[in-house]
């Protein structure tokens, strides 16, 4: 009779390669993700070099004596990221805006400038109720301290978007505000009318 002896590796011999095969695993994955968040983290943790955020907002009916209907939002804007963004577009609930240079006097009537958006520095800040800046139903007249667009943010720049309105809004109802970048960048905001945030 013969018999055929068979040898293999042994139990020992198995659980110490099993071993090594996993420590190897381990040190290569290990070595992967530490590069990963080295990359990530490099230069301050400013991956996303452009992020636009918005600072606070206004979102009324404007002038605040105005016996007419219509809206103003007011957006303090500012890019907290570590790069330069520009604004390409502005939508509110869907509807892209017009969005439009900032003008001063002589002051433009609320109703003949609905649904505009207008990019303006911070320093530029409305100025709706000043009699130097309007004539006749000062209520109802809108212009721009100075006629200074501002579609362009560097690293921690602020700026402001001012969207106007051609009928009322209801006090209470939460808004949708989406700002895209040239680089396609969106940024989405969430504001409520009648209030300020």
């Amino acid at each position: 009779m013969d018999f055929t002896q068979r040898k293999g590796v042994s139990p020992i011999i198995a659980s110490l390669l099993l071993i090594a095969i996993a420590v190897a695993a381990g040190i290569i994955v290990y070595i992967y993700v530490n590069s990963l968040s080295g990359n990530l983290t490099q230069g301050g943790g400013a991956q996303v070099s452009e992020r636009l955020q918005m600072q606070s907002y206004s979102f009324s009916v404007s002038p605040p004596t105005c016996a007419c209907a219509q809206w103003v939002l007011d957006l303090n804007m500012v890019n907290s990221g570590g790069g330069a963004t520009t604004i390409s577009a502005i939508y509110f609930d869907g509807t892209q805006m017009t969005v439009s240079t900032p003008f001063a006097s002589p002051a433009t009537a609320l109703t003949t400038i609905a649904n505009n958006a207008y990019t303006a520095p911070s320093s530029s800040y409305v100025v709706d109720t000043n009699a130097a800046c309007t004539s006749g139903a000062a209520a109802q007249f809108l212009c721009f301290s100075a006629a200074t667009t501002k579609t362009s943010y560097s690293a921690q720049d602020t700026g402001q978007v001012f969207i106007t309105f051609g009928a009322a809004q209801t006090a209470g109802t939460t808004h949708t505000v989406k700002v895209i970048s040239l680089t396609g960048a969106t940024y989405v905001f969430t504001v409520t009318a009648g209030r300020s945030g």
